[in-house]
């Protein structure tokens, strides 16, 4: 590899690492530290629907996970009182889970700390940079979401 790409290699692994930590970091403040990044990302996937309420089968395929995993994480995060289950009507096989109050302001804390990150980010461009900057990422993201 040439020293272009080794670099490009660092800066992937500091970068990603990085954002783990400042998010990690700052979702344990905000969430009195009783949440996990990956409990913090369940509340997202639940959240995006109209409602707050998606079936454990569709939050596992959002996050790329089996089911298993999600049912543990629910039954955490009904512990905490950040969700509730039931059963669909339309199906009483399928679990259905639905953000608490408390649930959907995490998930409002956590979006904002998105939005924040964003800024502060995009502060750092002038236009031409940025534009530069989008058409790589959407290039990166096209690259790893074919590997899924």
């Amino acid at each position: 590899m040439d020293s272009r790409l080794n670099e490009l290699n660092t800066l992937f692994v500091e970068t990603f690492d990085a954002i783990l930590q400042v998010e990690e970091k700052n979702l344990k403040r905000v969430g009195n530290g009783n949440l996990s990044i990956s409990e913090f990302h369940t509340l997202e996937c639940i959240g995006k629907g109209e409602d707050c309420r998606r079936a454990v089968g569709e939050i596992a395929e959002a996050l790329g996970v089996t089911v298993p995993t999600v049912t543990v994480c629910v039954g955490k995060l009904v512990k905490k009182g950040y969700v509730t289950k039931s059963r669909s009507e339309k199906d009483a096989r399928i679990t259905m889970v639905e953000l608490t109050p408390e649930g959907r302001r995490m998930n409002r804390l956590h979006r904002f700390f998105h939005e924040q990150m964003v800024l502060a980010v995009s502060h750092e461009f002038d236009d031409t940079e940025l534009d530069c900057l989008l058409r790589c990422i959407r290039k990166l993201n096209a690259f790893f979401e074919d590997k899924i």
